[in-house]
C-alpha cells in the first residue's frame, strides 16, 4: 500500500477505534438498538450533505438497492446492535480482541469469494501473528475474566463475522463512488432500524441527557460516516483484505484513548502488542499474488 492507503487506513482505524468510548458513554441512558439507530442516522445525514457537496446522487429505485440492503444489514444493522448489546455485558478490552478477527475472518471470505484475492500461507501467518498483538495490546488477562459471558462474547465475533461479509460485500458494489456507497448504505440501516427501534426500545420513553446527545452525534460523525466513508475508499483501492486491516489498529486506538481520557495507564506488552500488529499487517499486506483490480 502507498503513503495515501497507510493514511487512510490510520484515519479509518482512528475513527472506528474512539467508538467504544462515546458508545461506553451513552449505553447507559441509551439502549443498543436505539444506540445503533441514533448512530446511523447522524452518519446519513453527515454523508448526505457530503454526497451533496460531492455532486453525486443516490442510486434510482432498482435492484442495487437490494445489495445495498444487505451491506447495511451486514455493516451496520446487525454488528453495532450486536456489539453495543455484547458491550454491555464484556469489557471494552474483550471485545476489541474479539473484533480483532475481523481480518481473519475477512481473509476466508475474501479467498472463497474474490477471484483476485486468495490467501497464502504467509498471509494466514500474518493475520494471526496481527491477531496475537491485539491480544498483547489489550491484555491477555482479560481472556481469564471470559466465563459466564459465552453469549456476550459469540454476540461480538457475529459483530465481526458480519463486518467481515460486509468487507467482501461492498467489493461487488465497487462501481459507486465511495459516498454514494457509504450513504446508500446507510440509508438502507436507518430503513431496517427505525421499526425495531419502535417495537424494541419504545426510544419515546427514553430521556438521555447533554452527555449522552453529544457523544451520540460524535459517534455518528468520528465514529460512523467519516470513517465509514474512508473505508470504503480504501476498500476500492485496496481490496477487502487489506481495508480489513483496520480492525488491528481500532483496539490500539481504543486502548491510547482510554488513556489519554481516562487516565489509564499502558502496560509494556501494548508496546509488544504494537509491533507484532504491524508486523501482520506487513505480512498479509504482501499476501496477495496479483493486484486487485481498481488499485
Amino acid at each position: 500500500m502507498g503513503v495515501r492507503d497507510i493514511l487512510l487506513l490510520v484515519l479509518t482505524a482512528g475513527g472506528f477505534g474512539s467508538s467504544f468510548l462515546f458508545i461506553a458513554i451513552v449505553l447507559p441512558e441509551v439502549p443498543p438498538v436505539t444506540l445503533t439507530l441514533a448512530r446511523s442516522a447522524v452518519a446519513l445525514a453527515t454523508l448526505l450533505l457530503v454526497l451533496w457537496l460531492a455532486g453525486h446522487r443516490l442510486p434510482a429505485p432498482g435492484p442495487l438497492w437490494l445489495h445495498l440492503g444487505a451491506l447495511g444489514a451486514a455493516s451496520q444493522v446487525v454488528p453495532m446492535i450486536l456489539l453495543s448489546w455484547g458491550q454491555q455485558r464484556i469489557a471494552s478490552g474483550l471485545a476489541g480482541i474479539i473484533l480483532g478477527s475481523v481480518p481473519v475472518v475477512t481473509m476466508v471470505l475474501a479467498h472463497i469469494f474474490i477471484r483476485d484475492e486468495r490467501m497464502s500461507m504467509r498471509g494466514l501467518f500474518g493475520a494471526l501473528v496481527g491477531f496475537g498483538g491485539v491480544i498483547a495490546v489489550i491484555g491477555a488477562g482479560v481472556l481469564g475474566h471470559a466465563n459466564g459471558e459465552l453469549l456476550a462474547e459469540l454476540a461480538v465475533f457475529g459483530s465481526a463475522t458480519g463486518i467481515a461479509v460486509a468487507n467482501v460485500l461492498a467489493r461487488h458494489a465497487g462501481h459507486l463512488p465511495p459516498v454514494v456507497l457509504a450513504a446508500g448504505t446507510q440509508l438502507a440501516a436507518v430503513v431496517m432500524l427505525v421499526p425495531l427501534s419502535l417495537v424494541i426500545d419504545r426510544p419515546w420513553t427514553l430521556q438521555p441527557g447533554a452527555q449522552a446527545i453529544g457523544a451520540l452525534v460524535v459517534l455518528g460523525v468520528v465514529g460512523s460516516a467519516l470513517p465509514g466513508l474512508m473505508f470504503y475508499r480504501l476498500l476500492k483501492r485496496v481490496g477487502a483484505t487489506r481495508a480489513s486491516l483496520a480492525a488491528y489498529l481500532v483496539p490500539v486506538v481504543a486502548v491510547v484513548l482510554g488513556a489519554l481520557v481516562l487516565d489509564e495507564r499502558l502496560a509494556w506488552s501494548t508496546l509488544l502488542g504494537m509491533v507484532l500488529i504491524l508486523i501482520g499487517a506487513l505480512l498479509v499486506n504482501r499476501r496477495i499474488t496479483a493486484p486487485p483490480s481498481g488499485s
